[in-house]
């Protein structure tokens, strides 16, 4: 990928990607994917990839809203269930 015509574009979206792996945070490197979408022919399996993996955090956030939530059991109920 990184002998395409969007060499130093794919290196600075590899870091910024590999960066917010590292501190676990969500940092937006699409802007660094222009020259990338405007070559997708060469940068085709690339993008892909980044598309299913997008699709697939998209599900696990939905999923995790959807999850029931419950509220943990404060103290004064458990002493009146127990007295």
């Amino acid at each position: 990928m990184k002998g395409g015509g969007c060499r130093d574009s794919f290196t600075a979206w590899q870091n910024c990607i590999e960066e917010a792996d590292k501190s676990n945070e969500a940092q937006n490197c699409f802007h660094l994917r222009t020259c990338m979408l405007a070559h997708s022919d060469y940068y085709d399996s690339i993008l892909r990839a980044e598309k299913a993996a997008e699709e697939e955090v998209v599900i696990e956030l939905d999923n995790e809203k959807a999850a029931p939530q419950t509220p943990p059991v404060s103290s004064s109920v458990e002493e009146e269930n127990s007295g």
